[in-house]
């Protein structure tokens, strides 16, 4: 299902863009994905302010009228709204601009300098480049395009 799965997931993505629109919230991730005998789509969305379990019920009803409506999924399927967390995932440059100074951890693609993992706080993000300053205090520049994923790497004080 690979390639066919994300054309529905630019479907679904299209689908949902009014209505994520219309709420004020960020769509961070999408997922669609065959778990435990059946599918899920999983909506990861966020706000400004961040999003409440008000928001995401609001617009899980909404998305789940306009995604019934258009007949796109033709699983049966289960759809789930929330909050990308505390270990929010970066995809798009502007992710890594929203979170400049906080940690990050990122896996590359292929080896840079012989590493593929790097753990430090994001320095800047421009022109498909983020910079990441490790513990060591080496900056690194890596390419937007070689980043396999990346997520935000909070210190968290217990």
């Amino acid at each position: 299902m690979g390639s066919s799965k994300n054309v529905l997931l630019q479907q679904i993505e299209q689908l949902s863009a009014p209505v994520l629109q219309e709420h004020e919230a960020e769509l961070v991730d999408l997922q669609y994905v065959h778990e435990h005998g059946r599918w899920v789509l999983r909506f990861f969305l966020d706000k400004g302010q961040g999003i409440t379990l008000d928001d995401c019920a609001t617009i899980s009803e909404h998305l789940g009228r306009i995604l019934d409506a258009s007949g796109v999924i033709v699983n049966l399927y289960s759809l789930e709204v929330s909050s990308p967390g505390l270990y929010r995932p970066l995809r798009k440059e502007k992710d890594y601009q929203r979170f400049i100074g906080e940690r990050v951890e990122v896996t590359l693609w292929e080896p840079l300098n012989g590493r593929r993992h790097f753990k430090g706080t994001i320095q800047s993000a421009q022109n498909g480049m983020v910079d990441v300053r490790d513990y060591t205090q080496q900056v690194f520049a890596l390419p937007l395009k070689g980043i396999a994923k990346a997520h935000l790497d909070p210190d968290l004080k217990i």
